[in-house]
């Protein structure tokens, strides 16, 4: 008896399991995306405050 309660909610346990990760990729679509316009076209770094990037202006040596 206590085997058969044991499969049954190993069964189900796993049918939750097939359904949770046919549900996560929708989930996981949703993460805010970065606007390609405030990546630098060079390195590939955020440029959140709208000036030049780092890598493109001259360093005096």
């Amino acid at each position: 008896m206590i085997i058969k309660a044991v499969s049954l909610f190993l069964i189900f346990m796993l049918v939750l399991g097939m359904f949770g990760k046919l549900r996560m990729p929708k989930i996981m679509s949703r993460k805010p995306k970065v606007l390609s316009a405030s990546k630098c076209p060079k390195c590939g770094a955020i440029n959140a405050t709208g000036s030049s990037c780092p890598c493109t202006t001259k360093k005096d040596s």
